[in-house]
């Protein structure tokens, strides 16, 4: 997750703090010391569990019947996160 905080953090902030970013700063245990603040600590856990759940779900073939390319959907998801 470090690496996923330090990039996080170094992406634009987008404006205030949601109530889930607060919570997430009262929550931080899993983070260790990680100065992130809470909006990269929310983006780095959005991250993370939207392309862990995408790649599972190819990995597992739940998309073979779905007629469309997986990796567009990938794609699709890395541009939302990263693209504020």
């Amino acid at each position: 997750m470090a690496v996923l905080l330090d990039a996080c953090t170094a992406l634009e902030p987008e404006g205030r703090a949601t109530p889930f970013e607060t919570y997430l700063d009262e929550h931080r245990e899993w983070a260790g010391d990680h100065p992130a603040p809470p909006a990269a600590v929310h983006r780095a856990l959005s991250f993370w569990t939207r392309i862990h759940g995408v790649l599972s779900l190819e990995l597992a073939g739940h998309f073979a019947g779905m007629r469309f390319d997986p990796a567009r959907l990938f794609a699709a998801e890395l541009d939302d996160l990263l693209i504020p």
